[in-house]
């Protein structure tokens, strides 16, 4: 794995050993987007976690290790540098054990728990700018029971350090051999992020052993199958939207926090050409400080996915060796790092669920999702490994996409669950089609009807009046291919509708949230729970949709294709002019947010986040092969014939058949 990814991917890895170590700025340049990633490294002190989890991390995990870091420095020997490498002027420091730990950590912080996080201080914002806390606890009930406005209003949030990258959703889903046509299992995975980059985000390599295989993607930079399979059990997960970070309460005196002492962490962050930063990170019992002591009520902030990453390397290893999907799923037991829902299958037959991760235990009924000040609202230990859910096949299926689900034992495991379109459209094709093949398996994955729009059209109809808007709306099929126009009319009202809601939501804050921030995906189901809500259409707040939606009723939508385009840049010269030949597009990015098939342009900032499928995944667990799909190729250079290899393909629907090396 080591060879291949400094072969054909070294500027990625590279980039995600760096980023560890909080080093971007020093080693590329001082842009504030670097500064604010090296930041985050270091204000989640992954520098010294990294180190700590490469002594504590056993001997034959780090024997994998060192084969992975040799294999690396052996790739870029035969290989040497490519030019975008060289272009850089960059000398990025040698991989090591550390930095591999750190990498792992950033990766499972980036736009999975930071998500949470920002999510969770919009909420305190919301309260500030004057949202109906009424309101507020509806949408998102039962996770405001027992929080105090008061303490949200007064709370010194300190400086907003903005998004480094925006979550979509992902499908993973299996079926057992009584709902297939040939009496065997098959998985199918298509995890949903950004896929505005050049090289794409996974890397597809195989791999022959001596008595097995493995197949699927990686993550250039970590040595291990995102989504695949070996001879025996395949795997694929999707976001588990836990609800890892948290936020307590603390007032401040001077220099003590609720009474305990405050203690000042300094780091030195290096700028290429200019001098170091120096940065301050202000700690307490219970986390970070938002910023700097300051007298009055401030949040400290802890992410519980930090603990003990070696046990996830070793967990990932394991899997990698499992031999059936019962091994799988106690190997997983130990991926503590990334909040990730599991489905399983093995050439046996047998099909299963398993969510990993690291969640807090809260004492006193709290959820985590608001700043607690209370006393008996603590963390007491963690959900995980067994103490996580897991379960066989309900109606021959197993099938997740970013649901919250409790723990055992009831626990809250997710306050931001996204709405269950998805996964009831999967399951209502899986149960009503069949039986199933590897092709009914793609076609699922490609399916562009949004149970969204077929819950709210009824709503957004009957307040539409008359015009080229409603109209549109009203003949449309309920699927966002790319000469749909009703699906641009569908998200021109339902836009609009949201801008309805700010009434109760803040006003303008939350109208400029909607514009700039993930907020209309991580609150999906809070929105739409108010948008259903008979009592939200019959009072002002009704008035105020109305009153949107007569603004835009004249609109005349257009193709959804020619809406919503997909951009790919390169990673570090993305956007130079069409002759140096680094981007590709624009494309017509087809599906919504709440779509099987999933499009969506996300603003972050001044940013845009295109996010769609970035690995299509279907094995049938009788055969030694799977089917793939993803939006770019093998080699990182854009002078290498294989940069763009398969982006064609993905975005016509095809697949590639992806087998074990000969022998």
């Amino acid at each position: 794995m080591g060879v291949l990814h400094a072969r054909h991917r070294p500027l990625q890895a590279f980039l995600l050993f760096t980023a560890g170590r909080g080093a971007l700025a020093g080693t590329l340049a001082p842009a504030p987007e670097l500064l604010r990633l090296d930041e985050t490294a270091h204000r989640l002190d992954l520098v010294r976690r990294g180190r700590a989890a490469a002594e504590r991390v056993d001997e034959v995990s780090r024997e994998k290790l060192r084969a992975y870091l040799d294999g690396f420095a052996a790739g870029l020997e035969r290989s040497g540098l490519p030019f975008e490498l060289r272009a850089l002027l960059a000398r990025f420091e040698a991989p090591d054990i550390p930095a591999l730990m750190s990498g792992l950590l950033l990766s499972a912080y980036l736009g999975l728990a930071e998500g949470q996080a920002r999510m969770e201080r919009l909420l305190v914002e919301a309260v500030q700018a004057g949202a109906s806390t009424e309101v507020l606890a509806q949408m998102f009930a039962p996770h405001l029971d027992g929080w105090s406005p008061e303490t949200m209003r007064r709370l010194d949030l300190g400086r907003d350090g903005g998004a480094h990258a925006a979550v979509g959703g992902s499908n993973a889903w299996a079926v057992a051999p009584e709902r297939t046509r040939e009496g065997r299992a098959i998985l199918a995975g298509d995890p949903h992020l950004g896929i505005g980059q050049l090289p794409a985000l996974f890397f597809e390599m195989t791999v022959r052993l001596p008595n097995d295989y493995w197949l699927g993607a990686t993550i250039p930079g970590l040595p291990s199958v995102a989504v695949g399979r070996n001879r025996r059990v395949a795997w694929s997960g999707t976001f588990a939207v836990a609800d890892n970070v948290d936020a307590f309460v603390e007032e401040i005196v001077g220099s003590r926090a609720s009474g305990d002492p405050i203690v000042e962490r300094r780091v030195d962050v290096a700028r290429r050409g200019l001098g170091p930063m120096s940065l301050a990170f202000y700690e307490t019992p219970r986390g970070t400080l938002d910023g700097a002591p300051r007298d009055g009520a401030m949040r400290a902030v802890s992410w519980s996915g930090a603990e003990r990453p070696e046990e996830a390397i070793v967990a990932y290893f394991a899997l990698l060796e499992a031999d059936s999907a019962a091994a799988a799923e106690r190997a997983l037991e130990g991926a503590h790092t990334l909040s990730l829902h599991f489905v399983l299958a093995d050439r046996g037959g047998d099909v299963r669920y398993k969510q990993v991760g690291c969640i807090p235990r809260r004492t006193g009924g709290w959820s985590g999702l608001y700043p607690s000040a209370r006393d008996d609202h603590a963390w007491d230990g963690f959900y995980r490994g067994a103490r996580l859910p897991s379960s066989g096949p309900h109606e021959g299926m197993v099938v997740t996409a970013n649901e919250a689900r409790r723990a055992p034992d009831g626990g809250v495991l997710s306050t931001f669950g996204l709405a269950p379109y998805r996964r009831d459209r999967i399951r209502a094709l899986l149960r009503d089609g069949g039986p199933h093949d590897i092709a009914s398996m793609q076609r699922i994955q490609l399916d562009l009807f949004s149970r969204q729009a077929e819950r709210l059209r009824p709503r957004l109809l009957a307040a539409l009046d008359e015009g080229p808007l409603r109209a549109a709306l009203a003949a449309w099929d309920l699927r966002y291919s790319a000469g749909s126009i009703g699906a641009h009319a569908f998200e021109i009202a339902y836009r609009a509708a949201l801008r309805g809601l700010a009434s109760v939501l803040g006003g303008a804050w939350f109208e400029a949230r909607l514009e700039s921030t993930e907020v209309r995906i991580w609150w999906s189901a809070a929105l739409d729970r108010a948008l259903s809500d008979d009592a939200i259409w019959a009072g002002p707040v009704g008035a105020a949709i109305a009153q949107k939606l007569d603004d835009v009723r004249r609109a005349v939508p257009a193709r959804w294709g020619d809406v919503q385009r997909l951009e790919l840049r390169h990673l570090m010269f993305g956007g130079l002019p069409d002759l140096f030949g680094f981007d590709r597009g624009p494309y017509p990015l087809v599906g919504s947010m709440a779509t099987v098939c999933q499009g969506d342009v996300v603003q972050i900032g001044a940013g845009r986040v295109h996010v769609g499928p970035a690995y299509r995944f279907v094995t049938d667990l009788g055969e030694d092969c799977a089917y793939t799909s993803l939006p770019g190729g093998i080699d990182g250079s854009r002078f290498s014939p294989t940069y763009d290899r398969w982006l064609d393909d993905h975005l016509a629907g095809r697949s590639h058949r992806l087998a074990p090396p000969p022998v």
